[in-house]
């Protein structure tokens, strides 16, 4: 291992397979990742599960333990040679106060975390009469179906598809909004309607419908045009990359620099960035975004791809997660043509990229919704066999287990 000075920060060097620190250790320093690959393993609490997550570059590592002063919760290891800067908490804390992006972001990742956490306590507990909020809603559209309330339920069940869209119930309040549609269930008076901005009735990807979306169809930027590509392809590469999450993974910071300390000086002041970076703009629509404000994310991720592909590395993986949320985005939305078009362009274009695979489950996931089980078996299947294995094989598994059984 080898040490240096930067600055007041120490900078330690460390050849693979080195221990950064073990699990239970006591120190008060924090950690960030300059180069190389380090490798977090911790127990989780709630199952017992070892859980292995990888540290991306300019992330920190463990801050928690040295904020609150006990014992670390993982064990941290490097993978190959590894270089890491190594902070104290009075160097901590004068960073900081010179750094307010890192503070906001630190704020956000703990606020994160601890709501995750707060949902895991009262699932362990079972409480969970308070953590199911869709089954009501489901409820709500449910009693007014029977009670013949047509646009009420029509309303009930949309609201359930659009922020729901992947709970037991999903299938059924698609029926029943289709059910509503064709003018069947019980007596429906005449003015039973869907609200105009959430209407699904006239969408359909049946293979005998006049408004099947077409796979060349191409993601909507300023306008709407169309790309000549199949989504029956095979992939280019057969090798999917996977995505590790890491303890601070909400800073979604690229792999090239340490952009948020780039202009800190422990000896002087920091300059003022009179424009937000990529990266910046990127993480306010994932913000948006992990607060299920889709539309808001949509508008801040449609201006990071109507900018057109940029030309550094670490800005094009920024540029590739903008399309991959807008997918998802769209599709939790209940939008699917431009959930396809988004993912499409993802699966046509960046096939090595790390939301490769990722893109291929929810193209499963969109043909599943609308009853075309056999398409997404297909793509479920591509996930389920790519390399290399990680949870979304099993997640590929368990839904075509699911398909069969339906």
């Amino acid at each position: 291992m080898a040490s240096g000075f930067q600055g007041g920060i120490i900078t330690r060097g460390y050849k693979s397979g080195s221990i950064i620190y073990f699990e239970n250790d006591k120190s008060e320093y924090i950690y960030i990742l300059k180069s190389g690959r380090v490798l977090l393993t911790y127990t989780k609490i709630d199952t017992g599960e070892e859980v292995k997550e990888e540290v991306r570059q300019g992330e920190f590592f463990g801050v928690k333990s040295a904020l609150g002063k006990y014992p670390r919760e993982e064990t941290a290891q490097t993978i190959g040679e590894t270089t890491v800067l190594v902070l104290n908490m009075a160097d901590f804390e004068r960073m900081i106060l010179r750094n307010v992006n890192v503070v906001r972001k630190m704020l956000r990742v703990f606020s994160n975390q601890l709501r995750r956490l707060g949902k895991t306590v009262r699932t362990v507990l079972g409480e969970t009469d308070n953590v199911n909020p869709d089954v009501e809603l489901f409820r709500i559209g449910e009693h007014y179906f029977k009670a013949g309330d047509f646009n009420k339920a029509t309303y009930a069940f949309k609201k359930y598809m659009e922020y729901y869209p992947n709970t037991d119930y999903s299938k059924l309040a698609m029926d029943r909004i289709k059910t509503i549609s064709s003018g069947g269930g019980y007596t429906s008076p005449a003015s039973a309607k869907a609200p105009k901005e959430d209407d699904l009735s006239d969408f359909s990807m049946d293979e005998d419908s006049d408004d099947v979306f077409s796979f060349d169809d191409k993601p909507a930027l300023k306008k709407e045009t169309k790309p000549d590509f199949s989504f029956d392809s095979e992939p280019d590469n057969p090798s999917l990359a996977s995505e590790l999450s890491s303890e601070m993974d909400d800073f979604l910071s690229d792999d090239n620099t340490l952009d948020d300390f780039g202009d800190f000086d422990f000896d002087g002041g920091s300059s003022a960035k009179s424009e937000p970076t990529l990266k910046e703009r990127f993480e306010v629509g994932f913000s948006s975004f992990k607060m299920d404000n889709y539309k808001d994310a949509l508008t801040v991720f449609s201006e990071i791809i109507n900018e057109g592909v940029p030309g550094k590395p670490h800005d094009l993986k920024i540029y590739i997660d903008a399309y991959f949320y807008s997918g998802v985005s769209y599709f939790k939305l209940k939008n699917y043509k431009e959930a396809m078009n988004h993912l499409g362009e993802i699966i046509k274009k960046y096939s090595d990229s790390e939301r490769m695979k990722e893109s291929l489950l929810y193209v499963g996931d969109i043909f599943a919704a609308a009853s075309q089980k056999e398409k997404a078996i297909t793509y479920y299947n591509k996930v389920a066999n790519a390399s290399p294995k990680d949870s979304l094989n099993s997640k590929a598994f368990d839904k075509i287990r699911t398909l069969q059984k339906s």
